[in-house]
């Protein structure tokens, strides 16, 4: 049975108006990008939510931090949610571990666009579009408050509107779900009918076979990883969080817009919306190596990666490897900040954000005696050549792709987009370096 054509976007880990940590000291320009990131975050998810014209936006957990008492992310919401009531579009928000539902002052006046779920409440709710059922939300829960109040997904999936479509169900996993507080229920437990890692679910999750809930999309909340896992049928899905904050939020930060089309699988797309960029570059220094060369190697580095319109400031840590002269430099923060600032210089007319660099050194023993091999040099020129060859390489391969039907065709392409290519490039590079660099002793000749 096709689906309610739907579309909306997962968010979850917002943390409006908290500040970064690790930085250390950046520039003024750069210190205001900082403070304010997660906020100019957040009016890129309304843009985004008024450009795809969804139906509703999902914040799941985690949309700013009680303890920080911000009153700039309690206007930056307000304003939001007003933008996205001017255009009819539905806002539900799911309290988190950090944003507990007592933290939103539920008596305040906030927009008849917005809905809090409680932790507490199982309830079913009908999400409306033109008086019709598009989709039903329901937070689930621990397994002693599935026992005595089970859920009814199962039935509320058999809800058509006229054109007999049936209306997606999203479950919710709150990252503060009540833990199981006796043993009255323990005969009847067991886990969760879902492969899912304990990072994702919160503490004291079981569920009961006898009340095993069947839903077509599960939206968690607990942790900051981006991660689908698929389902039979449906999807579980973490949306990550919306703007890094240090360097080990690095990966794939954004929100999820979610496409369901009568008829097709759910499409899960990342949107990427954050203002400050986290990179973590990987860089082989080799004793033999100039300066000349590795910061020509930083520069195609930096200058291969294209900063997205909404982006202000990238924060770069230069991971490298090696040993040598030049590296043994590099542990002086005089010449660390030489580099940094020689490296802006040659590319702030290519490169139109700030930037702010650290270095990470990590010492690496070095083969004597051993000389770049001829199948090295090869292998480089024809992933060179390759990489020339289109701007969009991975695209192209997808092209040779035409034995896979349309749906595998779909979420290949939304991988595609997902993916950093320069970081598979630089992979390849040190993968052929690793493989192919052997000694004329060592070469084997067919």
């Amino acid at each position: 049975m096709p689906f309610v054509p739907i579309r909306f976007i997962h968010a979850s880990n917002l943390r409006l108006d908290h500040q970064p940590q690790g930085v250390g000291a950046v520039s003024k320009e750069s210190q205001i990008s900082l403070e304010d990131c997660t906020l100019i975050t957040f009016q890129e998810i309304v843009k985004a939510c008024l450009e795809h014209e969804i139906d509703f936006l999902l914040l799941a957990g985690n949309t700013f931090i009680d303890e920080d008492h911000s009153i700039r992310a309690r206007i930056a919401l307000l304003d939001g949610f007003q933008q996205l009531a001017s255009e009819n579009i539905q806002v539900f928000v799911i309290p988190g571990q950090h944003d507990p539902l007592s933290a939103w002052d539920l008596q305040s006046n906030w927009p008849g666009n917005v809905t809090f779920l409680s932790p507490q409440d199982h309830d079913t709710l009908d999400i409306l579009r033109h008086e019709e059922t598009i989709a039903t939300l329901q937070i689930l829960g621990a397994a002693n408050f599935k026992k005595q109040q089970p859920l009814k997904l199962n039935q509320r999936n058999q809800l058509f509107n006229q054109q007999d479509q049936r209306a997606l169900s999203i479950g919710l996993i709150a990252a503060n779900s009540p833990a199981k507080s006796s043993d009255h229920y323990r005969e009847s437990e067991q886990s969760i009918p879902l492969t899912l890692s304990d990072d994702f679910l919160p503490v004291g999750w079981q569920a009961d076979e006898t009340n095993e809930v069947a839903v077509d999309y599960i939206a968690l909340c607990k942790g900051t990883q981006r991660h689908t896992f698929e389902m039979h049928p449906g999807l579980a899905h973490h949306p990550g969080t919306s703007q890094g904050l240090n360097f080990d939020e690095h990966k794939q930060t954004g929100v999820t817009l979610v496409s369901v089309e009568p008829g097709a699988q759910l499409d899960l797309r990342l949107l990427k919306v954050a203002s400050v960029r986290w990179l973590v570059i990987e860089l082989d220094l080799e004793p033999e190596t100039t300066a000349t060369q590795l910061k020509q190697l930083m520069k195609e580095a930096l200058l291969s990666r294209k900063p997205a319109d909404h982006e202000t400031l990238w924060m770069v840590r230069w991971l490298i490897k090696g040993s040598g002269d030049l590296f043994d430099s590099l542990r002086s923060f005089k010449h660390q900040r030489s580099w940094s600032s020689e490296l802006a210089i040659e590319i702030k007319d290519r490169l139109p954000v700030l930037l702010e660099q650290a270095f990470y050194l990590q010492y690496r023993v070095a083969h004597s005696g051993r000389t770049t091999s001829d199948l090295v040099h090869r292998f480089q020129r024809q992933i060179e050549a390759f990489k020339l060859e289109t701007e969009s390489p991975l695209k192209q391969l997808l092209t040779h792709t035409v034995q896979l039907d349309q749906t595998w065709q779909q979420r290949l392409s939304s991988l595609t987009e997902q993916m950093n290519e320069q970081a598979i490039f630089n992979s390849a590079i040190r993968n052929g370096q690793t493989w192919l660099n052997i000694t004329s002793d060592e070469e084997v000749h067919s």
